[in-house]
């Protein structure tokens, strides 16, 4: 008995001395009240006068002010004599202790609340204003049913510790599951233990907690995990597994291999009519090093459901190459108080939606004409933002400029890739592209090491070719119009800056934000729309899906888009009257824009160079 007492003192000690470094956090997922839950944290030994509790104001993987320290409540500091310390906000996410008498802190507690069904307190705020949360980066508690940590939502860090490792208790019912890539140590039925490195380590690992849907599939050494939460089960994480499986092995035939040992997709599936999380905020994924969350509307119909897949998904899953394995001391230095200040935002971003299409293309899993009409679309909504280089737009992202010009790093970004694929291509005679650049990069970096932010042009002209500076410094760090006709027409396609041509339409409109109400109004109409529609409108659902300002871009994608045989029903308020009209496309006339057709008289060159260009990839098993 002795000897168990003398062990037991020692066991307690050495967790003592194990614990002075690191935070352990406890949350209670069976007390929760109007979705709140209550934060524990033991922090690591301190007694500083002054400790300074961080926030996140911003994250990775997003370049828009987050502010999550507004969701805190309650905040009490408790020291190991038993004493309350006083408590002060500097800003909206800086939570400043003070410690007059140098005592030990024994804990810090307090109340999170969730941002998905976070409201605007007053109405007639603009969205810079109310600075909502998009879901995919947000959190969210709804007792006894699903609860969604985005870590950097509930847990923040002390200023000086943000290295510390990180320790989770989390209590749960015994029906949850939690879904992650969180390394977990062993629990029981109703308690999860989590461990991380750092913060930065537990914030790239967002946990799903429900009943659990999930399965998983191996490519080649690569293990791949999906969980899915469906508020009214119409999609199965089975439903998914063949796409996923496609896009991954797409993916490993294009790079060659994998460079990940795990992945996990964790997806929520909304009914679109519960507008209380589906309002504000908006439809997609945030992607993170080994697993990328996804928020996306609840569509049962397999055609629909395919294609919102191959709008979000590749994306998401395309960052396992950069910035992963290719990222700069900008991203490593990342420390949530400001917006990082990287120039390589086209790189992150642009390319990674670029190579997300290339490599389905390349393995069948959408065709040229598919491929190529994504980056006509791009072309045409490039020219609508500000006219600002690509690596201005990232530089400063406080600048409201660069801030209106963020999205065009998708478009343009993209774009610009495509052009940079092909301007290596022509150089090494098809023997190195985009992809065997950046695979050289990844072998020389990798997750744990980063390029210098400003050498990174002269690093792939040194590893590529002597005429790429010229390409960066034009279309990149400069803001010259993209080369559309030269380039396309290496590959044997006719670029028009416009042309007349025929598409299948339901008649033209046009649509803008009405600042009252919030809603989409019709503000101009042409002739002939089969809906019906007419100036003043009020756009309401498509397909019965209620639209918002923050889906209607996805929902309207079979309306802009048209296809022969597809039905649409649209449904609009006309003062007080509510409409409904289903229509079939028609076969119209019309001008457009950035136009790219095939040229029958292409040459053998300009063909074998498109085949390399878009044909499958010769990694390919």
């Amino acid at each position: 008995m002795r000897n168990c007492i003398i062990g037991l003192v020692f066991l307690l000690y050495s967790t003592a001395v194990f614990a002075q470094g690191k935070y352990l956090i406890t949350l209670d997922l069976n007390n929760i009240l109007s979705d709140r839950i209550k934060v524990t944290i033991v922090p690591p030994r301190l007694n500083d006068r002054e400790i300074r509790y961080v926030m996140p104001a911003y994250i990775q993987g997003s370049y828009f002010r987050k502010d999550f320290g507004r969701f805190i409540s309650d905040m009490l500091v408790i020291t190991k004599s038993g004493n309350s310390l006083d408590i002060k906000k500097d800003g909206e996410n800086i939570f400043v202790i003070k410690n007059k008498n140098a005592e030990e802190i024994a804990k810090i507690e307090y109340y999170i609340s969730d941002s998905w069904d976070m409201e605007k307190p007053i109405p007639s705020m603009t969205d810079e204003e109310f600075n909502y949360v998009f879901q995919p980066g947000g959190t969210n508690i709804t007792a006894g049913q699903n609860v969604v940590i985005n870590h950097y939502g509930f847990f923040g860090y002390i200023d000086g510790y943000k290295d510390n490792p990180y320790e989770l208790l989390i209590q749960k019912p015994t029906s949850f599951y939690g879904s992650t890539t969180l390394s977990r140590r062993k629990g029981t039925a109703t308690k999860d233990y989590f461990a991380a490195e750092n913060y930065t380590k537990l914030v790239d690992n967002p946990i799903m907690y429900c009943v659990p849907d999930t399965t998983s599939f191996n490519i080649d050494s690569t293990h791949i995990s999906i969980s899915v939460y469906s508020e009214n089960g119409k999609v199965k994480a089975k439903n998914l597994t063949y796409y996923l499986i496609m896009l991954c092995s797409a993916v490993r035939d294009n790079l060659g291999h994998l460079p990940v040992k795990q992945y996990s997709y964790i997806m929520y599936f909304a009914n679109p009519n519960n507008q209380s999380i589906t309002k504000y905020g908006g439809f997609g994924g945030m992607e993170h090093n080994y697993c990328s969350f996804y928020f996306l509307p609840e569509i049962a119909r397999a055609d629909s459901l395919d294609g919102i897949l191959k709008q979000f998904i590749p994306h998401n899953f395309m960052h396992i190459l950069t910035p992963l394995n290719i990222h700069s001391e900008k991203l490593d230095a990342f420390d949530y108080k400001h917006v990082p200040q990287s120039k390589h935002l086209w790189l992150y971003e642009g390319v990674t939606e670029y190579l997300s299409y290339l490599v389905q293309v390349k393995d069948s899993i959408m065709t040229e004409d598919e491929f190529m009409d994504i980056f006509h679309e791009k072309m045409d909504r490039a020219v609508t933002y500000p006219d600002i280089s690509l690596t201005e737009i990232s530089k400063n992202l406080n600048k409201k400029a660069n801030r209106d010009a963020y999205m065009n790093i998708f478009d343009k970004g993209a774009v610009t890739a495509m052009m940079m694929d092909s301007r290596l291509m022509e150089l090494s005679n098809g023997k190195m592209g985009l992809k065997d650049v950046l695979l050289k990069l990844s072998e020389k970096y990798g997750p744990n090491r980063s390029f210098i932010d400003d050498s990174l042009f002269d690093e792939i002209v040194k590893i590529s070719y002597p005429e790429m500076k010229t390409f960066f410094d034009d279309y990149l760090v400069a803001n010259k119009p993209l080369p559309y006709r030269e380039y396309f027409g290496k590959m044997g396609l006719n670029y028009y800056a416009s042309k007349v041509d025929t598409v299948w339409s339901f008649g033209k409109f046009s649509m803008a934000i009405d600042q009252v109400k919030d809603e989409l109004v019709i503000i101009k109409v042409e002739p002939g729309n089969l809906f019906g529609l007419q100036k003043g409108d009020f756009l309401v659902a498509v397909n019965d899906i209620p639209l918002t300002l923050y889906n209607f871009e996805l929902l309207m994608i079979p309306v802009y888009k048209a296809k022969n045989g597809e039905k649409v029903k649209l449904a609009y308020n006309r003062g007080a009257t509510k409409l409904e009209k289903e229509a079939l496309p028609r076969w119209i006339v019309e001008k457009r824009t950035n136009v790219l057709t095939t040229n029958e008289a292409a040459t053998d060159e300009q063909k074998a160079f498109r085949e390399r260009f878009l044909g499958p990839s010769n990694t390919k098993n």
